[in-house]
């Protein structure tokens, strides 16, 4: 379970890291943002999005064929297809090790609603988690902003 929450978390922690170090570091960032303030943070938040998920897509305003933006989403991109590559190599590892356990009363089936909507509830709890406060910052925010 260790190393698939780490796997799971990843994602979002590569994605998260590389906006708020764009962020963070408007000396290399600014002049690249056509439309500063919460747009520029959505901007940020998608490029680094899109890297992680190794799509290419981009997000218009955001002048991205820079060094910093080139190296910072290398990174990221790199990052993210070859770590989650471990973690499922792992688990397989010590599942091969793991000795038989016959069934409980204690038992979680995995064949059962139950389960099911436990496993939903963990995605959907690690999700609201890791990207709402960046949602609020960025989307969110301008939303708000915008029905001035």
């Amino acid at each position: 379970m260790k190393i698939a929450m780490i796997i799971a978390l990843l994602h979002p922690f590569l994605i998260l890291v590389g906006t708020a170090l764009a962020a963070a570091l408007p000396q290399y960032t600014a002049a690249t943002l056509a439309n500063p303030g919460f747009h520029g943070f959505s901007e940020m938040l998608y490029e680094y999005t899109s890297a992680s998920a190794n799509n290419g897509s981009g997000f218009e305003g955001l002048g991205d064929n820079t060094l910093w933006w080139n190296i910072s989403t290398g990174i990221v991109l790199i990052l993210a297809r070859f770590l989650p590559i471990i973690g499922p190599v792992a688990i397989a590892g010590l599942l091969a090790e793991k000795k038989f356990i016959p069934e409980s009363n204690g038992t979680l089936k995995t064949d059962t609603a139950t389960f099911g909507l436990m496993v939903f509830t963990v995605i959907a709890i690690i999700a609201a988690l890791a990207f709402f406060p960046a949602l609020a910052l960025g989307p969110i925010a301008e939303y708000f902003s915008m029905l001035k």
